[in-house]
């Protein structure tokens, strides 16, 4: 399976230009092959002041234009600003067929005083073998432990995540692989949205936690090739998943 990773700077509140900047990364993807390609969080708006304005339903105009170019054969993921009875950050799949899943960022940064603009999410976001995750979720082991219990062989990780917690966000991303015995597809934003800086190094780990690729703080296009066999013959060889206690 080829994987791709839009490391993209995002324009702040310009759905218009990020989308077309996502069509060139897709379109490029599709020219290496890609099964699948991976989008920052909110990347077609950024955090922008607006957000509540920008948002759309999940069978918008977006969500449309983005299944359109999936005919090529990738599937697509990222989050976007959702419009439903609340605004919500969310993270969606899409393929040929058009949105296959979604999933709604359960844990909103409250540093950051997101819930202020959205609503939390209340399910998991689990599509076959992948498991979604948005930004601040990578830092509770509860939600990729549960997607893995569910089935997750992948767990995919869209980000804003700015400067200076970059070895938080390169450790973390380790830590869940080696935790779950999964590939983890970690997708961060670079560039400046007038307040914060993005630093980037989006990466792929298997599931040793081996970096397979690892980006800089520039705007790129990265892609590796992943094997899940290496998924089964991990968890064979090292039975960490059958040995979990009902104890805590």
């Amino acid at each position: 399976m080829i994987i791709s990773i839009a490391q993209m700077d995002i324009i702040l509140g310009n759905k218009e230009k990020n989308l077309q900047k996502g069509i060139d990364f897709i379109e490029e993807a599709v020219k290496r092959k890609s099964d699948i390609i991976v989008f920052p969080e909110l990347w077609t708006t950024g955090y922008a002041k607006n957000v509540k304005e920008l948002a759309e339903p999940l069978d918008g105009k977006t969500i449309e234009e983005l299944t359109d170019i999936a005919k090529k054969d990738i599937k697509i993921f990222g989050s976007i600003v959702e419009k439903a009875e609340s605004c919500y950050n969310t993270m969606h799949y899409i393929s040929s067929k058009g949105l296959e899943a979604s999933y709604r960022k359960i844990h909103l940064f409250s540093l950051m005083n997101e819930e202020r603009f959205f609503a939390a999410g209340n399910k998991i976001g689990l599509k076959e073998n992948i498991g979604m995750m948005i930004c601040y979720d990578l830092r509770f082991p509860e939600l990729s432990r549960k997607l893995t219990m569910n089935g997750a062989e992948i767990l995919i990780v869209c980000a804003e995540w700015p400067y200076p917690r970059i070895e938080h966000w390169r450790t973390l991303l380790k830590a869940r692989a080696i935790d779950n015995l999964v590939y983890v597809i970690g997708c961060n934003r670079v560039g400046n949205d007038g307040k914060l800086e993005y630093f980037g190094h989006s990466s792929v780990i298997d599931p040793w936690g081996i970096r397979m690729i690892e980006g800089g703080k520039d705007e790129a296009l990265l892609t590796c090739e992943i094997d899940l066999s290496l998924v089964r013959e991990v968890r064979k060889k090292f039975p960490v998943l059958k040995d979990i206690k009902e104890v805590y």
